[in-house]
């Protein structure tokens, strides 16, 4: 998986060229090979940058689709919506029970609580029906464990006189789920074992110009990092590049609708009490969705708020407004914490691509798959939609289609479905702390083997270890000296990628009106 000069590429022809290197473009590039199609994927930055790095990063069972925020009352009216929550319910629960047993060193298991209140829109019966309903719907293999815990057995929650108006509190629903340790080392793994299979990749690596050509398309690529550019053909472009699907379209064509609209998710992180440590907890907030605290090493992130959202998609990053929106729904739920803007460690905002409708303001949540050939662009399929989660079932859903327009020209083979030994060495390097601490051997593997240019490549989405409470300022003197070692650096452009990296973190992932000085000065 060598980051090779673009120059090798020039005149290659491929089957489908992936755009887009999130987990669903990664899914599709280790599908679509693994069926015998010569595959390229490409993206203009690093290998999950965008949504997939800065999600929520639940594993989950799926009772988002059936109970919290639901009228009982709508789903009886419209059957269709109960059939289609079920629908994606059932996925959920396949999906979970599915990657937790195979990719056991991406993923952990944690106690995840939902209170009821008495002046809840909705009753304990139907959150019980809801988790019923979840386990006739998905595999018997993966228990959520279910438990209600009401009136003297409510003291086994340990938080639970920190709880708004403890008379108010009816129940409190507890159950197991799963968060990813780290969404986008699942990415690279899956673009690993695609590359094991023979498909080529590169990130840094961004379409210029294209032309439509009687079977398929010609396309000019341009290394971002170096400006070096290649003429490439292929028969089928499948453009997996989440919110920036629209933009990506109109480097096809000029004019051509909508297809996919934003939808902002925004994160504070922060230290709770000590009763909160390692519990995971949903409510629904005062807008009627459900918000998240999530258990991080010895951290909370909190969130989400869903907004539309249509500024600079290469530079998302959580507001002033949405932190201050985050911490009153927090202090609204637990007064008693009183959090401030100063108890914000760090904050961090990703995208999520939903399929346009002009009838709803946030979009369709439905997983849909374009054939453009209707906008006159020809052999050029867009996903919209899809979750972290159920990559695998989304990329055989464009295997299908796919297999409509174009034939594999390779013989099959068998895809992977568990964890690279980059992953399970990370995985042990953090079992005796929370602090991370990686060994030079597995950097050197990380840098050789898995394309980063960057330390936030290494520090964000190859290790993780940038969010950590420091954000990875402890360890990027050690990761430098060991890049510059690899790649070349002098002292001069050492420094420079560790002030880059600083600068990063500082814009990106902080609000400077909060903190002033950050811990990266």
């Amino acid at each position: 998986m060598n980051r090779s000069e673009l120059s090798e590429l020039s005149d290659k022809s491929f089957d489908v060229i992936v755009v887009g290197a999130g987990i669903n473009g990664a899914g599709a590039a280790q599908q679509l090979v693994s069926d015998g199609y010569r595959v390229l994927i490409i993206d203009k930055g690093d290998f999950a940058g965008g949504a997939t790095s800065k999600s929520s990063r639940i594993l989950h069972c799926g009772l988002r689709h059936l109970a919290p925020g639901k009228s009982i009352w709508d789903f009886v009216f419209h059957p269709s919506k109960f059939y289609l929550a079920c629908h994606n319910a059932r996925k959920s629960m396949i999906a979970r029970s599915d990657i937790s047993s195979s990719m056991k060193e991406l993923v952990r298991p944690f106690r995840f609580c939902f209170p009821i209140f008495k002046d809840d829109p909705y009753r304990s019966w139907q959150v019980d029906f809801a988790f019923k309903l979840l386990n006739l719907l998905g595999p018997h293999d993966n228990s959520l464990e279910y438990q209600r815990f009401s009136g003297e057995n409510l003291q086994e929650i340990p938080f639970k006189n920190w709880f708004r108006d403890s008379k108010q509190l009816q129940s409190v629903s507890v159950f197991k789920d799963y968060q990813f340790i780290s969404a986008a080392r699942l990415v690279v793994d899956t673009i690993r074992d695609a590359v094991e299979m023979g498909a080529t990749v590169r990130n840094y690596t961004l379409m210029q110009h294209s032309k439509q050509l009687a079977e398929g398309w010609q396309l000019t690529l341009r290394d971002v990092l170096t400006s070096e550019e290649v003429m490439v053909k292929t028969k089928l472009i499948l453009n997996v590049t989440g919110p920036w699907g629209n933009r990506f379209n109109q480097t096809l064509k000029s004019v051509i609708p909508d297809k996919v609209i934003g939808l902002k998710g925004a994160h504070i992180v922060v230290k709770l009490p000590e009763e909160f440590s390692e519990w995971g907890i949903m409510i629904i907030n005062r807008v009627n969705e459900p918000m998240y605290f999530l258990p991080w090493h010895g951290m909370h992130y909190i969130g989400l708020n869903r907004t539309p959202y249509d500024g600079n998609l290469d530079e998302v990053k959580a507001t002033e407004d949405e932190a201050e929106w985050l911490l009153g729904e927090v202090n609204y739920v637990f007064p008693q914490l009183s959090l401030q803007r100063k108890d914000i460690l760090y904050s961090y905002a990703g995208i999520n691509p939903v399929t346009f409708d002009a009838s709803e303001p946030q979009g369709n949540r439905e997983v849909v798959v374009h054939d453009l050939a209707s906008e006159g662009l020809h052999n050029v399929l867009m996903l919209t939609g899809g979750p972290i989660m159920t990559y695998r079932l989304i990329a055989k859903q464009l295997l299908k289609e796919v297999s409509k327009r174009c034939v594999p020209t390779l013989a099959k083979q068998h895809p992977s479905s568990g964890s690279s030994e980059v992953t399970k060495l990370l995985r042990n390097s953090r079992s005796a702390s929370v602090e991370m601490n990686i060994s030079d051997e597995i950097l050197k593997k990380i840098i050789v083997e898995e394309q980063p240019v960057s330390l936030a490549d290494i520090l964000l989405r190859r290790t993780g270890i940038g969010w950590d409470i420091d954000q990875g300022k402890s360890a990027v003197p050690g990761v430098a000296t060991v890049m510059a070692e690899l790649c070349g650096w002098d002292e001069q452009r050492k420094e420079k990628e560790m002030q880059l990296f600083h600068q990063h973190i500082k814009e990106i992932y902080q609000v400077q009106k909060y903190w002033g000085d950050s811990v990266c000065d």
